[in-house]
């Protein structure tokens, strides 16, 4: 396995080639292990960030969401404590409010694509990353392209763009040509594609059961569109697509058929080679028992690797992972080989954004007095116009409203959090407290 730096979505000159390889070749192995991984900081000093980083060179953060100063400083914190540059996240998926308290909520995705215009998303994407720029991210977990096939699905169906794989492109697109503009790299989520089952991958392996001609005139058209954009990073989600697996690893058997995220003939037989992907592939969160429920840690990690995954979200416990991926390569779970183009992919796409170059003139960081941007009234006036235009007429054409005890003798309600709207329904704001406290 091998990849371009020069090519699309990197698209690294000769200096920054330069940097990528020099990087490389002063590493050590620890060094390469530990730039696999993103860690994440539960609202760390200076001083914790600092010592954490000393003993864990890792290549990327995500942090617990709190008051922008404090973020600034803990980000500015690691960033000046880390010979490599980091890579700090944030799940800028509905705006600001993705990357600190306080920050500025755009528009959840259906909202957006609800406007039936794309400069809602395209704003979400501005003004959200704008934001999380401003605490010193360069990353977003954004935007979600997953298809809302499934209306009881409990995880993406107010996340995403929609039910329309066209809709969904579009406002992806939108979305990404903002967080460019705002100077912070996409990672569109979840590969293979959410949305067909009512299950949740943090508590089970979830599937797409799309056909392989059905996959390719839906999940595989954004993916492709996007891809040709010149999106940067894909995350990998904890779900299986049968369909490919059996056509990509012909004698596969059922209980073979293993979550994206640990799946090769996903990675690389269908996001690199067929789709043509180049940029840099990350898992979702590991915890997640979509993952746990199929493998042991100790496996998954160096496997998931080997499959095409480039970085790891989130340690469970530092030296016990370090240590998975040294057993890997031990026993040749892992190779020396992709082991090393992760890392270069790590290192090229840091590049790509220009950190290194951020780095030697003391850059990393935006000036503080940028945090005045969070929940400026225009980015405020944007939420409001976006949710305004979101609001969507429902016809009563089979004369079912007003839902009556009088006329509908059973009723089936449906809440995600809102009290309010149980309330509206029952009649009683205790009724309904009560009723979801009882979910």
């Amino acid at each position: 396995m091998s990849f371009d730096m020069c090519a699309k979505p990197f698209d690294l000159d000769d200096n920054a080639v330069r940097w990528v390889n020099d990087t490389f070749n002063a590493m050590t192995q620890e060094e390469k292990i530990a730039q696999l991984f993103v860690d994440m900081l539960w609202n760390d000093t200076g001083k914790q960030t600092a010592a954490l980083l000393g003993r864990y060179p890792s290549g990327g953060l995500r942090y617990n969401n709190r008051k922008p100063r404090e973020l600034y400083r803990q980000n500015a914190a690691a960033q000046k404590n880390s010979r490599i540059p980091l890579l700090i996240a944030a799940n800028v998926e509905a705006g600001g409010n993705g990357a600190m308290t306080g920050g500025t909520k755009i528009g959840e995705g259906i909202a957006c694509a609800a406007t039936g215009d794309t400069r809602s998303a395209y704003e979400m994407g501005l003004y959200g990353c704008r934001e999380a720029a401003a605490v010193g991210c360069n990353w977003t977990f954004a935007p979600v392209v997953d298809i809302d096939r499934n209306w009881r699905n409990c995880v993406i169906p107010t996340r995403c763009f929609g039910s329309d794989p066209d809709t969904v492109l579009e406002m992806a697109l939108a979305y990404m040509k903002g967080a460019n503009e705002a100077g912070v790299a996409c990672c569109m989520k979840h590969f293979p594609g959410d949305g067909c089952d009512d299950r949740d991958q943090h508590i089970v392996t979830t599937v797409n059961d799309c056909t392989c001609e059905e996959w390719d005139a839906s999940y595989g058209k954004v993916y492709q569109g996007m891809i040709g954009a010149g999106v940067p990073s894909i995350m990998v989600g904890h779900i299986q697509q049968p369909a490919y697996s059996r056509k990509l690893r012909p004698g596969i058997r059922d209980e073979e058929i293993m979550p994206a995220t640990v799946a090769p003939e996903l990675l690389q037989g269908l996001l690199r080679e067929k789709l043509g992907f180049n940029g840099l592939i990350i898992t979702d969160a590991t915890h997640m028992v979509g993952l746990t429920g199929k493998m042991r840690r100790s496996e998954f990690l160096p496997i998931a690797v080997q499959s095409g995954c480039d970085m790891i979200l989130y340690y469970r416990d530092h030296d016990e992972d370090l240590r998975f991926m040294w057993e890997g390569l031990e026993s040749g779970q892992l190779t020396q080989e992709r082991l090393d183009e992760a890392v270069l992919r790590v290192l090229a796409f840091k590049a790509m954004l220009r950190l290194h170059e951020k780095q030697r003139t003391n850059a990393l960081m935006p000036a503080e007095e940028g945090l005045s941007v969070i929940g400026c009234p225009e980015h405020r006036a944007a939420a409001a116009r976006i949710i305004d235009r979101s609001i969507t007429l429902v016809k009563n054409s089979r004369a079912q409203l007003p839902i009556t005890p009088q006329a509908h003798k059973r009723a089936i309600l449906y809440s995600v959090s809102s009290v309010s709207l149980a309330a509206r329904v029952l009649g009683k704001a205790d009724k309904a407290r009560e009723y979801l406290g009882n979910l």
